[in-house]
């Protein structure tokens, strides 16, 4: 029988798993230059405000794409799976009106606050320039959304991981050169940007993905109502998963010192990085779980969800330990004796998402097979044992308090999801799935 080794060699998936990773790798190092570039080309003020804007953007795309990507990857995947074209046709069709419809709405109730709170004095204020980023933004995902449910990842990837991001560089670049770089300009230069990247994601699926030589005109299905019903526990994972990865920073602004929050931040930078291998797989096998699971196809199934935590662990293992050899160390040389501790807390914060890379794709598994709502039950359990456990250990040891209470809490929530996945799905998705 062959080795792990062997067969992992040979799997699409470990090569769309190091391009998509050289990808991210690439990404971060080219957001380090727009914000090296940006911080010291506009004023502090002028820094401040393209961010806050951009933070307007990210909230005002939440009730728009916070379940919505996950759900069309599922939905294409599932209609590919049983050939269905009318119902690959609805649900394209769909969210783009879903898109176009919520954007809309939240714009008019944007447009409604902002001029009650500027009293009608006539100016534009730059905050304004945040709705056409989320329209920007959002045909982006909706775009990258469709290319992975087609089961192309790293093109998928590609829009926002690269092509968005390079495009910045290079045109606040040319502006700054030029003398033109200024907030405004910076967020009109950015929702071009989005809107390229965009442009692509549909492009590629038009010429790649999609069907140009249909048997008969589809004609689209809607099941709104199955889609509605789904979309509502999805955002709530999603809105769960971002308290999550925000609630330790804010208990240590509220219950500590500064110099806790500011070790912290560095920590949980480094420990982001274990989880690289685990985001890039969960990405190339979720449209892949939907539809095996469709076509009943289950020992497929257990077969890639084991080769996918083994894959997205052996990563983690070489990252964590990499900081655990030379983390230290760097943090010191790069940011002086002042964020040491900050190594003890990222080895925490690793170790937690290293048992997670190790527990494998788990809330993938339970939300492309039509359990979302459990899925959102228990990120909300986990939400709120992060919460207690920070009020708890924060006060007593700091920022290693609250990194302590942050992995107990993720542990919790994803021990529940093991369990429910073994015993309503039969399926392991740990690295241990495939021994007897």
């Amino acid at each position: 029988m062959p080795s792990l080794m062997h067969r992992l060699r040979g799997s699409t998936m470990v090569r769309s798993t190091y391009a998509m990773l050289a990808t991210r790798v690439l990404s971060i190092l080219i957001g380090v230059a727009l914000s090296v570039l940006l911080a010291r080309w506009l004023a502090p003020e002028g820094y401040g405000s393209y961010l806050f804007t951009l933070t307007i953007a990210q909230f005002l795309a939440m009730p728009i794409l916070a379940g919505l990507p996950t759900l069309v990857v599922r939905e294409i995947a599932i209609a590919r799976g049983r050939n269905d074209s009318n119902g690959l046709a609805g649900i394209l069709r769909w969210s783009a009106g879903f898109v176009v419809l919520s954007f809309l709405t939240v714009a008019a109730l944007a447009i409604t606050f902002l001029l009650l709170r500027n009293q009608g004095d006539g100016a534009l204020p730059v905050y304004y320039m945040a709705l056409p980023l989320v329209l920007a933004l959002a045909f982006l995902q909706l775009g990258s959304a469709i290319v992975q449910g087609h089961e192309h990842p790293f093109a998928g990837s590609l829009g926002d991981g690269l092509i968005r991001p390079a495009l910045l560089l290079g045109l606040f670049a040319v502006a700054a050169m030029v003398g033109f770089l200024s907030p405004g300009s910076a967020l009109w230069l950015h929702v071009g940007a989005a809107a390229i990247a965009a442009l692509f994601a549909f492009g590629y699926w038009f010429r790649v993905c999609r069907d140009h030589h249909p048997v008969q005109r589809p004609v689209p299905r809607y099941e709104t109502r199955k889609w509605l019903a789904s979309l509502l526990p999805l955002s709530l994972i999603t809105a769960a998963s971002l308290l999550n990865s925000r609630l330790d920073i804010l208990m240590l602004g509220l219950l500590s010192v500064a110099e806790d929050v500011a070790q912290y931040g560095i920590a949980v930078q480094l420990a982001g990085l274990v989880l690289m291998g685990q985001t890039t797989v969960n990405a190339i096998v979720a449209p892949k779980i939907a539809r095996l699971h469709r076509l009943s196809n289950y020992t497929e199934l257990h077969r890639m969800i084991t080769h996918a935590a083994r894959l997205s662990t052996m990563i983690a293992l070489a990252v964590f330990g990499f900081i655990f050899l030379l983390g230290e160390q760097i943090i010191e040389e790069l940011l002086g004796e002042k964020y040491a501790n900050a190594w003890l807390i990222a080895m925490i914060l690793c170790g937690g998402n290293l048992v997670s890379s190790s527990i494998g794709p788990v809330a993938k598994v339970m939300t492309m097979t039509g359990n979302e709502r459990t899925v959102a039950r228990l990120v909300w359990l986990s939400a709120l044992a992060n919460a207690a456990l920070n009020l708890f250990l924060v006060p007593i040891y700091g920022a290693v308090g609250a990194a302590v209470a942050t992995v107990a809490a993720q542990l919790i929530g994803q021990i529940f999801m093991i369990y429910w996945s073994a015993a309503r799905l039969r399926i392991d998705t740990t690295v241990l799935g495939g021994l007897k």
